[in-house]
């Protein structure tokens, strides 16, 4: 769990930086690694480890929506479509050439601050 967690606070100080230092396309992936990896986190936390990495996102949004809001409800609701937005973000960024824009960045980041936090808040519950 602490490498995970770990990770996912590395990945949200560099969507920071990125964000601070307008590199909004870097800014938005980050925010969702931040947000899947504190997913895995939490998974880890409560049993559940991916067993094969060619789904890995897919099986993390899944299973994170499953056990972790609507199963267990150690989330809120309202978190459970962060993952796949973020996601859509994070393919916008990546992958098509129009760069994505200061708004659409200061949101993902956002989402991904507020993901973490309630991860966090379960964690230091446990």
């Amino acid at each position: 769990m602490a490498n995970f967690w770990e990770k996912a606070e590395e990945a949200l100080k560099v969507a920071e930086w990125a964000y601070q230092n307008r590199y909004y396309n870097e800014a938005v992936s980050r925010s969702y690694f931040a947000a899947l990896r504190a997913a895995l986190a939490l998974l880890e936390a409560i049993g559940f480890r991916a067993t094969e990495t060619k789904r890995i996102h897919f099986w993390v949004q899944s299973t994170f929506a499953r056990e972790c809001i609507h199963r267990r409800k150690l989330v809120p609701a309202h978190l459970a479509v962060v993952l796949s937005d973020l996601s859509e973000l994070r393919v916008r960024a990546d992958y098509l050439p129009e760069p994505v824009s200061q708004t659409i960045a200061r949101r993902a980041l956002k989402q991904a601050q507020e993901f973490l936090e309630a991860v966090q808040r379960r964690l230091q519950a446990k």
